[in-house]
């Protein structure tokens, strides 16, 4: 899940940590583009599995670990994209 979004990177809650240093790619829906906008990033930095205030069906607390990720353009295109992305949401 997308916690927090901006033009030089998001922060992510996921199910299973991520490692500081991988790289990834991250697709974003948008209503500006008929394809997704697909972006590269690097892991900057990563927290362990925490439990959250949430249960599960079984009544186990739900964990998630936090990390956040810094992107890496391909071109000024991608840059651009990512920006009218985030003026279309009325990103602040």
């Amino acid at each position: 899940m997308v916690l927090d979004l901006h033009i030089a990177g998001a922060g992510l809650e996921t199910d299973e940590p991520l490692i500081p240093g991988d790289r990834l790619t991250v697709a974003f829906a948008t209503p500006t583009r008929w394809d997704p906008l697909v972006v590269s990033a690097i892991v900057a930095w990563a927290h362990p599995l925490r439990a959250k205030q949430e249960v599960d069906v079984l009544g186990r607390p739900k964990q998630a670990a936090r990390s956040g990720l810094v992107f890496d353009y391909e071109s000024p295109e991608s840059t651009y994209a990512m920006y009218e992305m985030l003026e279309a949401i009325n990103f602040e």
